[in-house]
């Protein structure tokens, strides 16, 4: 009896055991990691939102999903981290429409010089029919799910050597700019020699005298230390700079549906949260970096406005009645 008894122990051991460990392989094999690139330094805002998602997306998915960051351009530059999100071999980006430029013309409307009037018309926007207009774009032409569109504030000049109080003052300055035409043909109106470089590279081209200056929101300047390399600030306002959170499409409708509410849910709350920071702390970096720099703080934004217009006609040129379309919608959520 005993031995029979003992037998019966074991089986039933073995057996909890068995169910165990199939349980176990089961959750491990429902287990799947996901790469989220940014070409931008830890420690700015677009980091510490790409931190906060993944977070969130581990809690609302009881960790069956992980979101593994990778800052400062590791797997992809800003225009190559576009078009690795299209193409699947990465999960999750952000970016801006104007990158996305390079594909689909029209799409670089947002990155028109003084299109935007200020924050709240940026946020009528893409919190709006534009926004929801865009969303769908993107997902049908470039297989683009948009997890959030983000506000990283307007963009600012800052120079090694003189003061910008006005578009003359440019003249000959070489200036890094992104990889984005939007971008290029603006300061070639104001008769710069615009540099497309990756912005790792712009704090030692600053300091060697490759470049000139350099444009960004604040905030990109103070993450960025641009103020140990540049000694004049210009408050120019010129281009409004979205930077969105972009998954790819075809990943995500492959997901069970919970996984998939749960990272938008997860991305929703992020963007919201990177969105009032980069309101809130404008002034403040803005301060960080008048503290060592020379400042104009209201430079002539007509005359830049007046020289950057023939832009818009370029634009127009190449992105046609789509481009126009955009435009409308915009100045329609003023």
């Amino acid at each position: 009896m005993n031995l029979n008894f003992n037998r019966r122990k074991v089986i039933a051991a073995i057996g909890s055991a068995c169910v165990a460990f199939s349980t176990m392989a089961a959750s491990q094999a429902q287990e799947k990691t996901f790469k989220l690139s940014h070409h931008i330094a830890p420690g700015h805002l677009v980091d510490v939102a790409s931190h906060k998602f993944a977070s969130l997306v581990a809690e609302y998915t009881d960790g069956a999903i992980k979101v593994d960051v990778f800052p400062s351009g590791q797997i992809a530059g800003l225009r190559q981290g576009a078009e690795a999100v299209q193409l699947g071999t990465v999960d999750f980006v952000w970016s801006d429409m104007g990158t996305l430029g390079n594909w689909r013309p029209e799409l670089g409307f947002v990155s028109l010089p003084f299109l935007f009037a200020d924050d709240d018309h940026f946020e009528a926007f893409f919190n709006g029919d534009g926004g929801k207009a865009l969303a769908k774009e993107l997902n049908g032409k470039l297989g683009i799910e948009v997890l959030g569109f983000g506000n990283a504030g307007f963009r600012v000049v800052a120079t090694r050597d003189k003061p910008i109080h006005t578009s003359a003052d440019m003249k000959d300055l070489r200036i890094r700019v992104p990889e984005i035409p939007v971008y290029v043909q603006a300061f070639e109106s104001v008769d710069t020699n615009p540099t497309p470089m990756a912005w790792g590279e712009v704090y030692t081209a600053l300091q060697t005298g490759v470049i000139d200056a350099v444009e960004n929101p604040a905030e990109g300047l103070v993450n960025g230390s641009m103020q140990e390399v540049t000694g004049h600030l210009s408050r120019t306002f010129h281009i409004m700079t979205d930077i969105n959170l972009f998954a790819n499409a075809a990943q995500m409708e492959g997901l069970p549906a919970e996984h998939a509410d749960a990272i938008r849910r997860a991305a929703a709350e992020a963007v919201t949260e990177f969105n009032k920071k980069t309101r809130d702390n404008a002034q403040k970096n803005w301060d960080i970096l008048t503290k060592t720099m020379k400042a104009v703080e209201n430079p002539d934004r007509a005359a830049f406005e007046a020289a950057m217009a023939p832009v818009w006609d370029e634009f127009l040129s190449r992105s046609g009645d789509a481009g126009k379309a955009w435009i409308d919608l915009v100045k329609a959520a003023k």
